[in-house]
């Protein structure tokens, strides 16, 4: 295998070209949008067809869950050669996917349909606050509405969510968690230590990794994880988001995929998950990993680039996109040799950085 295409034009797919190229592998990506073919980092489309797709790419992975119904990225992601494509039958719907952890007795959020507008009542009842979520198509807090216990669920468009939607019980956590791991073709496995996450309006702010105090817990995320990988037949990297609660793990969403909060894994790991997905499919020994201590990934949400970033501690990586109000355009890493040390970096990317980070920041550092 020399050649593996990504299913996606977006930057995680970009992000793996570049690692493939050190192991002189090609990753080409395919955008479904505009139809057209973006060979290696290059930002020229091209034309290709099913055909030539057949000839070229022996291995083809995603960047992202959801596709068009139609068209050459619906046939490629339902091909045997997408090794994502058990994933995609069932990740991107939350009842497949919920299902899916019930039948693997998989601990998650209490959750029902939404069948009927009436649902969403009786889900209050039982559950007391709840979040609704839309089957598909959400993401970064769209297509996700919180009603807290006794509030007025006016907000939530119930009638039109009716047979297209889950209703949750509101999860009162301690913390949210995310471990990130590869399984390759043989079944072999490797993980990342869980990462502490924070966000803000549903959308991912901040990231410290490793967490602190989870010799019990990383054990059990490597565990759920595995698991999960291997009821799909699952090849490259995977993400799972946990609620934790008492001292215990609640699955609250997986992605088949590089993850947003693996991205401290550029600067803070030996190999990051771009390299490892790659190494994964490209059937490369899965060997240990090594963390170069405490590290941070801030998220840089609809914001241009200021040159002064380059001035702070830790490494920029932009995106090259439109700026827009709530949409991620880059981020940035930070890594140090102390906790403290961290902390102190993080302080000067205090104006990037919602109001509260130091009580995050204080609230996991005080579990060191």
């Amino acid at each position: 295998m020399n050649r593996v295409l990504v299913l996606g034009g977006g930057q995680l797919g970009l992000m793996m070209a570049e690692p493939a190229a050190r192991l002189g592998l090609v990753v080409d990506r395919y955008d479904p949008e505009r139809a057209m073919l973006l060979p290696g980092t290059s930002d020229l489309p091209v034309p290709v067809t099913w055909e030539q797709c057949l000839e070229r790419y022996p291995v083809i992975t995603v960047e992202r869950e959801a596709f068009p119904e139609a068209g050459l990225s619906a046939r490629l992601a339902g091909s045997d050669r997408c090794v994502a494509r058990g994933a995609l039958a069932v990740i991107p719907d939350r009842y497949d996917q919920k299902s899916m952890l019930d039948r693997l007795h998989i601990a998650t959020a209490p959750w029902r349909t939404l069948d009927q507008a009436e649902d969403l009542a009786a889900a209050m009842a039982e559950f007391g606050g709840v979040v609704v979520k839309a089957r598909s198509g959400g993401y970064d807090g769209r297509g996700t509405w919180i009603v807290g216990d006794g509030d007025d669920p006016g907000a939530v468009p119930a009638s039109e969510l009716a047979g297209r939607a889950i209703v949750e019980r509101k999860i009162p956590f301690r913390r949210e968690l995310s471990i990130v791991g590869a399984r390759n073709p043989a079944g072999d496995t490797l993980f990342y230590p869980l990462t502490r996450n924070w966000h803000v309006d549903g959308i991912l702010r901040l990231s410290l990794a490793p967490a602190q105090a989870c010799a019990d817990l990383q054990p059990r995320a490597e565990e759920t994880l595995r698991r999960i990988m291997e009821e799909l037949d699952y090849a490259g990297v995977m993400a799972v988001e946990f609620f934790e609660v008492d001292g215990e793990l609640l699955v609250n969403e997986i992605a088949p995929r590089v993850h947003n909060s693996g991205h401290w894994t550029h600067e803070g790991a030996d190999w990051s998950q771009f390299d490892l997905h790659v190494h994964a499919l490209a059937g490369v020994p899965l060997h240990s990993l090594n963390v170069r201590g405490p590290s941070a990934m801030i998220n840089l949400i609809g914001t241009p680039f200021d040159q002064a970033w380059l001035q702070h501690p830790g490494v920029v990586h932009w995106y090259g996109k439109e700026v827009r109000p709530g949409r991620k355009v880059g981020h940035a890493n930070l890594t140090a040799t102390s906790l403290d040390g961290l902390r102190e970096g993080l302080r000067a990317w205090a104006d990037v950085l919602p109001e509260g980070f130091e009580a995050v920041l204080d609230s996991e550092l005080s579990l060191g």
